[in-house]
């Protein structure tokens, strides 16, 4: 019976850490808001097909409509100016689920 109520747990852990994922079609961040996403080249050049529809995880900015892959300088430009042609994810890649990021580590000390 302990066996049993440990899977239970667990699986509910499991589900729990799924359900942070927001899957794009559910709806989208606010602009400028740096999150964590799922990610997948639906069209890769023919040197990378071992990849195609293979999902990924990284950090982007979502602003305008559209998404940028996150830095520092992206984020900036985007204030600033609205746009970040360098940053700006291709249209061979979608965007399936997003999650906000993490809070930053402290210290206890």
């Amino acid at each position: 019976m302990h066996g049993c109520h440990c899977l239970s747990r667990m699986g509910r852990e499991i589900q729990t850490m799924n359900n942070d994922w927001i899957p794009c079609g559910e709806r989208l961040p606010e602009n400028l808001e740096v999150v964590n996403i799922t990610w997948c080249n639906r069209k890769p050049e023919p040197c990378y097909t071992d990849i195609k529809d293979v999902p990924f995880t990284a950090t982007a900015v979502f602003f305008d409509k559209r998404w940028f892959w996150y830095s520092v300088c992206c984020e900036d430009y985007l204030s600033e100016y609205g746009d970040s042609p360098v940053d700006k994810v291709d249209d061979c890649i979608e965007i399936l689920a997003w999650m906000p990021l993490p809070k930053p580590y402290r210290s206890e000390g």
